[in-house]
């Protein structure tokens, strides 16, 4: 049992430690229960409007790679920079880790632990 409490400890502590690479603060906050549903809708605005600080360091890294590597690992992926997200960050990663020199795998290994 005490096996299956470490797992799930570990999946909330992972989940948690995305979140805070991904820019987000979790905050307890006590509110009259009629409003609830009012502070759930504005915090959703809050986490889609603006944009984290791990996107924005992906987006520089898509740029950089396929600045270097367009031509040489990235030829059959068409991902906009100012666009991409995080699974887009993996995708492009992924492909020069597995198809580029050992700078190429340094940049797509950042990465990768970018959208983890």
């Amino acid at each position: 049992m005490a096996s299956a409490n470490a797992t799930v400890n570990e999946r909330v502590y992972r989940s948690r430690e995305r979140r805070r690479r991904a820019g987000l603060k979790r905050v307890e906050v006590y509110v009259p229960a009629s409003q609830v549903d009012k502070l759930k809708a504005y915090a959703a605005q809050l986490r889609e409007g603006s944009e984290s600080e791990a996107v924005k360091k992906a987006r520089m890294l898509i740029a950089k790679a396929y600045k270097k590597y367009r031509a040489k690992c990235l030829d059959n992926i068409d991902i906009e920079a100012e666009r991409a997200g995080l699974a887009d960050a993996a995708v492009i990663g992924t492909a020069l880790m597995h198809r580029g020199n050992s700078e190429a795998y340094s940049l797509g290994r950042r990465l990768v632990r970018l959208a983890r």
